[in-house]
Order: C-alpha cells, then sequence, then structure tokens
C-alpha cells in the first residue's frame, strides 16, 4: 500500500470520526435528561465504544504489521563492519557509489552516535552505536564525494573531536 493510499484511509477515517463526535456532542442538546438515566447508559455505551476501538485497533495493528520499515534486508549490500570507540570510528577508506552498503556498527565502550554528512553538510543517515549490539544501517550513496561521520551521542571529553570520513566513488 502506498503512503498516499495510507494517508487517503487516514483522511477519510478522520472525517466518519469527525462527524460521529459532531453528532454524540449535539444529540441531545435540547432535552435535559435525569443523571441516573444518563449514568446508566453512559457505562453501557462506553463498553461498546472500548471493545469497538479494541478490534480497530488491533485490526489496524495486525494489517499494517507487515509494513514496518524493520525488515532484514532483501537486496544484497555490502556490509562494512563499523566500531566506534571513544573517541574514533573503524571506517572504511572508500565506498562504492550507487551500490547499496550496509554499516554493520557497534561499540567498544560506550554508546556513540554514528552520523553520516553529505559532501555539502547535511545528515544524510544516522544510527547508534551501542556496545555489545550491532546495528544496521542500510544506504545507498547517489552523490560522489568525501562524507564525514560524526559522533552524535555525547560519549566524553573529547566528544566534539570525534570524527572520521570516507570517499565515495
Amino acid at each position: 500500500m502506498s503512503s498516499g493510499a495510507v494517508f487517503g484511509v487516514f483522511i477519510v477515517i478522520a472525517v466518519i470520526a469527525i462527524v460521529v463526535i459532531v453528532f454524540l456532542g449535539n444529540y441531545r442538546l435540547r432535552d435535559t435528561l435525569p443523571q441516573a438515566s444518563v449514568t446508566a447508559r453512559g457505562y453501557v455505551i462506553r463498553r461498546y465504544w472500548l471493545g469497538l476501538t479494541l478490534v480497530v485497533a488491533i485490526a489496524a495493528f495486525i494489517t499494517t504489521l507487515s509494513y514496518l520499515p524493520y525488515s532484514q534486508p532483501r537486496i544484497q549490500a555490502r556490509h562494512y563492519f563499523v566500531v566506534a570507540r571513544q573517541f574514533s570510528f573503524g571506517l572504511p577508506k572508500v565506498v562504492p557509489l550507487g551500490t547499496p552498503i550496509v554499516f554493520d556498527v557497534t561499540s567498544a565502550d560506550v554508546n556513540h552516535g554514528f552520523g553520516i554528512y553529505t559532501p555539502s553538510g547535511n545528515v544524510f543517515a544516522q544510527v547508534q552505536a551501542m556496545p555489545d549490539y550491532v546495528n544496521h544501517l542500510q544506504v545507498v550513496f547517489t552523490v560522489a564525494g568525501h562524507y564525514s561521520v560524526r559522533c552524535l551521542e555525547y560519549c566524553g571529553i573529547a566528544h566534539a573531536a570525534m570524527q572520521g570520513g570516507f570517499e565515495v566513488r
């Protein structure tokens, strides 16, 4: 399902919800009822409303579960193992242009951020580098040049100097 279709479904559901809320808000505007009858009926409606809400939420969760972006790479990619440590990164010297790349990022000591910046200085991608855990960052470089890598997580006194880089050709 495309993002446009998801947005369209969301808009339709939101409009229906707004119409229902406005209708319910104005339903008994003219007639006043005793509190006891309103309370008893409210508890019944609330029970069904909770059930309906749970069914819709579970159905939406199950329907959209396959669209989560956390699946494993489906294409063959070149893997580069990156180790962050105070205050440096173990990076490749050259990375190929136009090829799917996966940076397998971990840390040798404390938490670090692994932020890749384009040759023009914009953030391109980022992931956390954590001890005893490997995060996988999938990227495809479409612009050749020197990409810098900076730590995005305060990791100690020389955090500001923790940077590296690689060439994309």
